[in-house]
């Protein structure tokens, strides 16, 4: 059986990756537990993964024989490829289409992320606000539901909702911080955003692919 296009990618990736030099990379990026032996840790939106030093492959701490998507995938390999030498965030939180170059992609983005969020949480806040507890997010003040998850421990995100009314649709935004694209491809942003908004939809027991 042919593999499709996402595990070719992915299996491109992975050999790519055993050329990484990981312990200058989680220095950098000042990523914890990083050890000379055995396989490197790194959190992404509440969940714990393991990278082998052996093959590069990436897998689920909690639940080692998932299958994880390819989105999951990437943005960890992205994260140690693209990185800037010596990257620092602003500390300032911008909406997708203020993300340096990625404002060609902000109708995308718009379309096929924040609005299935925001149709997968219309009338249910209180599910929206349990799942951000259930990852362990912080809530902030911003939004009828807000909350900053990490991406990674170098990578703040800011999720928001506003719940709909009789008059207005529930609406959703992503924040991100100004300096992103020193840490990642800005296309990875966009992944970045989708993996936040699963992460939440996933937790609250929704399957994302319903309100696409």
């Amino acid at each position: 059986m042919r593999k499709d296009n996402y595990e070719l990618l992915i299996e491109q990736w992975r050999e790519k990756s055993l050329t990484f030099d990981y312990k200058e990379r989680y220095e950098a990026l000042g990523l914890p537990g990083y050890s000379d032996d055995g396989d490197l840790p790194i959190e992404s939106f509440g969940r714990l993964y393991m990278i082998s030093r052996e093959d590069g492959r990436v897998r689920d701490v909690e639940k080692p024989d998932r299958k994880l998507s390819y989105q999951t995938v990437l943005s960890i390999y992205h994260l140690f490829y693209f990185s800037a030498k010596r990257p620092v965030n602003s500390g300032r939180f911008v909406p997708f289409r203020d993300v340096k170059r990625c404002a060609p992609f902000d109708p995308a983005f718009k379309k096929l992320i924040l609005m299935p969020f925001a149709r997968a949480f219309e009338g249910r806040k209180e599910l929206l606000i349990e799942a951000g507890e259930k990852l362990g997010y912080k809530r902030i003040k911003y939004s009828d539901a807000g909350f900053e998850a990490r991406a990674f421990e170098c990578m703040p995100v800011q999720i928001l909702f506003w719940d709909g009314d009789d008059e207005f649709p529930a609406q959703a935004n992503i924040l991100f911080d100004e300096n992103i694209t020193d840490f990642t491809h800005e296309e990875t942003v966009v992944v970045i955003g989708e993996n936040a908004v699963r992460s939440l939809v996933e937790a609250a027991g929704l399957d994302f692919n319903d309100y696409c």
